[in-house]
């Protein structure tokens, strides 16, 4: 009874913390559940509000995403479930999507501490030592300490950066993985000590959460879990590597759908453009990598022959690995993992538990009569620390007048004249231009999903001139891949980067459709332009090796899509991923359509299939074989391992149910 009682003590001790951690950080992030735009557009949050936006307008109807890259699949945008617990929140709330972003972010940042908390307890560190380094992580960001570019960025020590990276940067699904982090690791802790059906399958679940919300937030779990692996004693090690792999292999099972293999293909293809530092790191092979996991080993084998708690153990090694790879990242000479610096705010965690048990140590050498003049002591700090916290969380949260913001009259603009044509835009026009209309851009986020190379040459060719003749190329390069019109950022524009140089440069040569808060909208085609065209055999620009392009092929496909002699071809969407095409064709006429080529499109003609290609862009070519006033209907189908997927993830799903629910009949017995 009196063990009973004792356990019922414990819990209500770590309840209680988890509850004034929980009221502490939400009196931080508090104003972020009540707004719906802060004045933070240099924030990529405006792409994630956008996600979220269309989702929460297209329940059932969003495999294809036709917003960014002429189009792309939805699961190649971004890992799925942030978005969709947004979309869920802004559906059931009836409030809009921005709302509902700001919302859940601003409680994901607030449960971080609490899940620190409970991970170190579980791992074993006394309940004053996790509750310091929970209130460290709380009120503290080391981060500034490890990087002096954090500190510049930061604006001193006293302030806090996970706050800062999420309202300014737009880091939600980052910040959110960081809070399920400590909850993976302290489930796997639980597999291996438990080992039980139902814990093995609660750590598979944490471990499919994290990889569905972000990925260096993925990245930095893998590094977590190495680093608890290697912290364990020496008997532990192959059970805990066999756990470890048992759960990851079916977070996977769960995740599948989610992130099907044809996506992280896609996200492998563009690491070396997109990470340069890492690509040159591997011209040496992985050795540095290598060396810094071996040094992580060595040092857990010598920790294990120590008396140190399992969760100092972890700590050392987690803040010491992940610390050595941010600090030494630069990304575009040398990074040991792709974007590996941006996991500073994860050394955080095991410095912050460093501090932690330092602290509850130090606070133990006192006699007891003099503790409470300790924390009297160590008050006053605390409370000047939580006024910088929440003096920096009203300044980051400024309400956002959106009527003097270019960014959202622009946009309002384009959704009112536009009915759905492609615009070019760039800078932080280009990142909330989604977040406030449906109006498709040519590029948009995200790189690691994007198909076509093509799209990477107009930034070079139109954004900085290197002469008017550059200028012109790159309006033949808008005009061939089917862009109606460009947003031009002037002097007096808010767009935080005004990444077009010379704006003036394009008066005269484009007819001026709009001029509003700074931005200059001009006419690149026809309003109401045609995706769909009518070629010849020959007239397709033709297929080269990845990245190579002749402008001159560009142009002439570009002069023949704008001939008005041409029969006419009209595409119309039908939903998310059915559109339709009406023309008049000949015998062996093509139909070059400006959306992006997937080997999931299907083309039908009276319901008889008709092949679809690709061009040398990326576009897609349909072959109609039809003779006078023909009907073309052109359906997403998916790529062709997604059926597998969702069976997958279906039966690992049923699976971790079922040894859930072996679990629950055991302890029934």
């Amino acid at each position: 009874m009196r063990s009973r009682e004792l356990a019922a003590k414990v819990t209500r001790s770590n309840l209680s913390a988890v509850l004034v951690l929980t009221a502490l950080n939400l009196s931080i992030s508090w104003r972020l559940l009540k707004i719906e735009y802060t004045n933070a557009f240099s924030s990529v949050e405006g792409y994630f509000i956008a996600i979220a936006r269309y989702i929460s307008g297209h329940w059932g109807d969003f495999s294809w995403f036709p917003l960014w890259h002429c189009g792309m699949p939805y699961q190649d945008t971004y890992v799925p479930l942030l978005h969709m617990v947004v979309a869920a929140t802004a559906g059931l709330g009836h409030i809009p999507a921005a709302r509902a972003y700001h919302g859940v972010v601003g409680v994901t940042y607030a449960l971080g501490a609490p899940a620190l908390y409970w991970m170190a307890v579980r791992l074993g560190a006394p309940r004053g030592a996790a509750f310091l380094s929970a209130l460290f992580y709380s009120l503290f960001s080391p981060s500034a300490l490890l990087m002096a570019d954090v500190a510049r960025d930061l604006g001193g020590l006293w302030f806090s950066r996970r706050l800062q990276v999420l309202t300014v940067y737009g880091e939600g699904p980052h910040i959110t993985a960081m809070t399920l982090l400590p909850v993976v690791i302290l489930a796997l802790e639980n597999a291996l000590v438990k080992k039980t059906g139902r814990a093995l399958a609660l750590a598979a679940l944490s471990i499919a959460l994290v990889f569905l919300t972000n990925i260096p937030g993925t990245m930095a779990l893998g590094v977590a879990v190495f680093c608890w692996i290697c912290a364990q004693p020496r008997d532990r090690h192959p059970s805990a590597w066999m756990v470890a792999a048992a759960a990851a292999a079916l977070a996977y099972g769960v995740a599948c759908f989610g992130v099907p293999p044809s996506s992280i293909f896609r996200v492998g293809a563009n690491v070396g453009d997109m990470h340069r530092g890492f690509s040159n790191s591997l011209h040496y092979g992985p050795l540095w990598l290598v060396l810094a996991f071996g040094s992580v080993a060595a040092a857990g084998f010598v920790l294990a022959r120590t008396r140190l708690p399992l969760a100092l153990r972890f700590a050392i090694l987690f803040s010491a690995l992940v610390g050595a790879m941010a600090a030494t990242a630069k990304s575009g000479t040398f990074e040991l993992l792709p974007q590996v610096g941006r996991l500073h705010l994860e050394f955080e965690m095991g410095a912050c538990l460093l501090l932690g048990f330092a602290s509850w140590a130090l606070y133990s050498l006192f006699p007891r009569w003099t503790r409470p003049v300790v924390l009297a002591i160590c008050l006053g700090p605390l409370v000047l620390q939580y006024g910088n916290y929440r003096w920096r969380a009203r300044v980051d949260t400024q309400r956002a007048d959106l009527e003097r913001r270019s960014e959202y009259t622009s946009a309002r603009w384009l959704s009112a004249n536009m009915k759905g044509g492609r615009v070019y835009v760039t800078g932080s026009t280009a990142f909330w231009l989604n977040a406030f209309s449906a109006t498709p851009q040519l590029i948009g986020c995200c790189d690691q999903g994007q198909s076509m190379p093509v799209l990477n040459a107009v930034p070079y060719t139109l954004n900085t001139p290197a002469s008017p003749g550059s200028t012109e190329a790159g309006i033949g390069w808008l005009r061939a891949l089917g862009v109606q019109a460009l947003v031009v950022n002037g002097a007096a524009s808010t767009d935080e980067y005004k990444d077009i140089r010379a704006p003036q440069r394009f008066d005269g040569l484009l007819p001026l459709l709009h001029r509003e808060n700074g931005d200059a909208i001009y006419s690149v085609l026809p309003l109401g332009t045609s995706l769909a065209h009518v070629l010849r055999p020959g007239e397709l620009v033709p297929v080269r090796p990845p990245g190579q392009f002749a402008y001159s092929e560009i142009l002439k496909y570009a002069q023949v899509t704008a001939d008005a002699a041409r029969p006419p071809a009209s595409f119309v969407w039908l939903s998310g991923a059915r559109a339709r095409i009406r023309a008049n064709l000949h015998p062996g006429d093509l139909l070059s359509v400006q959306v992006a080529w997937f080997s999931g499109w299907k083309a039908t003609v009276r319901g008889e299939v008709k092949p679809v290609s690709a061009d040398g862009m990326g576009f897609l070519v349909i072959q109609p074989q039809c003779q006078g006033d023909c009907e073309i209907d052109l359906a997403w189908t998916g790529r062709g391992d997604l059926p597998i997927a969702a069976v997958v993830s279906l039966a690992t799903l049923g699976l971790l149910a079922g040894l859930a629910f072996r679990r629950r009949r055991a302890i029934q017995k």
